[in-house]
């Protein structure tokens, strides 16, 4: 049970972000490589720091003096706090044996793949998605098949083109739900139509859930695998601590799956049972203290990301040839810039260099073709640093469109079909 009885609030007030730390310790697209006057808005990595019983956890683990080895499987401990998480909170019913720890959500996909794709397989992706999807499958020897997915696409019409992507080479189709970079989150109707039709193909459904704690209301979070209990080989889900409780740099992740055989197989896969891979002491301890004690800062982080992406919607809508749908979960926007420009890599550039602002380009690299005419923007930040970026964005997105000789015709165009 949480011991603390502070206003989780304050841990996401504009002074709680650590600026001077962030510069010195936060890579990955992010404040340590920018120049000192930009606010980046990349890589999907909280600005806020740990929560404080996650803190304290790790103080005093380290403080025990004991650093031995764990099993293959991950701690006990561990995996029992993430079976009563699932459980309660998502309505999955779990065990602890069903849980695999692992040093990552990567590592995991990775595992995943090398168990169950080989050369000349296939595996459907949507499109766009983050590129780890794709650069898993890729490094099995398999191919990847890519069906495009948006905001709008109906349930009828993902599972007609889930009917004519589908081969006798494909073995597994991989989720992101919530879905990075759009932001949907997939409904249970539309849930249970994909599983009755990759049981019925016999593929396997691997379903990376690490965004499923960031979702907003009304809408709800559905594990797969929770739909099908009796029909465990053909769900596997992989779970992450980054996205939800900021713990990005502890690389901590993990495998959740009914299938004995499966979760054999995927130790034996990963080299956990020989020692050459597994997820470290410290990191599962962290996700313990998380699970079980700093689940108020976690609704109180939804709060702050909703209010966020609020006011972030409401800004970029009135931007001249610009438009975003509010996602459903995750904290991430991904603006439509199609009208206002051809190559969302240039407009990253120039949004740097004018701006101060760091932007990830809706390039193929990152998100695959689909992305293209696109932008994403992360909102898990403060809201005078959000404010801040919106606020150096707007006069030159504004200045850019006056520049688009063909632009006020072209929203012309879109206002009149609109009608």
């Amino acid at each position: 049970m949480e011991k603390y009885a502070e206003d989780w609030r304050t841990c996401f007030a504009d002074e709680a972000v650590p600026l001077p730390l962030l510069k010195q310790r936060a890579f990955n697209l992010r404040w340590a490589e920018q120049p000192d006057d930009v606010i980046p808005l990349t890589a999907a990595d909280p600005d806020f720091p740990i929560a404080e019983p996650i803190r304290e956890a790790l103080i005093r683990h380290v403080r025990d003096g004991v650093m031995s080895y764990a099993p293959a499987q991950g701690l006990p401990v561990f995996r029992e706090a993430v079976a009563e998480w699932l459980s309660v909170h998502k309505h999955y019913p779990c065990t602890a044996d069903q849980v695999i720890a692992t040093d990552s959500a990567a590592a995991a996909m990775e595992t995943v793949a090398r168990l169950l794709l080989g050369r000349g397989d296939e595996a459907i992706i949507f499109d766009p998605v983050d590129f780890l999807f794709a650069t898993v499958t890729t490094r099995t020897g398999a191919d990847v098949v890519r069906i495009p997915i948006s905001t709008q696409s109906s349930d009828d019409e993902i599972i007609a083109r889930l009917h004519c992507a589908q081969s006798r080479r494909t073995r597994v189709l991989w989720l992101c739900n919530p879905h990075n970079p759009l932001g949907r989150v997939f409904s249970r109707s539309l849930l249970e139509r994909i599983g009755q039709w990759a049981i019925e193909h016999q593929i396997t459904v691997v379903s990376d859930e690490i965004w499923s704690d960031i979702v907003y209301t009304p809408h709800h979070h559905t594990a797969i695998a929770s739909l099908f209990p009796q029909q465990a080989r053909h769900f596997i889900s992989i779970y992450g601590f980054s996205k939800n409780f900021a713990l990005a740099g502890l690389r901590i992740a993990c495998i959740v799956t009914g299938s004995q055989r499966w979760r054999q197989m995927m130790l034996e896969q990963s080299g956990a049972n020989a020692t050459i891979a597994g997820a470290n002491v410290l990191a599962q301890m962290a996700v313990v203290a998380a699970l079980t004690e700093a689940r108020g800062w976690l609704q109180a982080f939804v709060v702050h990301l909703q209010q966020q992406r609020d006011l972030a919607c409401a800004r970029i809508n009135q931007w001249p040839g610009v438009s975003v749908h509010k996602p459903q979960g995750t904290y991430v926007l991904f603006p439509n810039i199609a009208l206002l420009s051809d190559d969302s890599e240039l407009l990253c550039a120039e949004l740097l260099a004018e701006a101060q602002v760091a932007l990830v380009p809706g390039a193929s690299r990152w998100f695959g073709p689909g992305a293209r005419g696109h932008l994403r923007l992360c909102l898990a930040t403060s809201k005078q640093l959000l404010s801040e970026a919106l606020d150096r964005l707007t006069p030159v997105i504004h200045r850019l469109a006056e520049q688009r000789s063909d632009l006020r015709q072209r929203l012309g165009s879109k206002e009149q079909q609109t009608a």
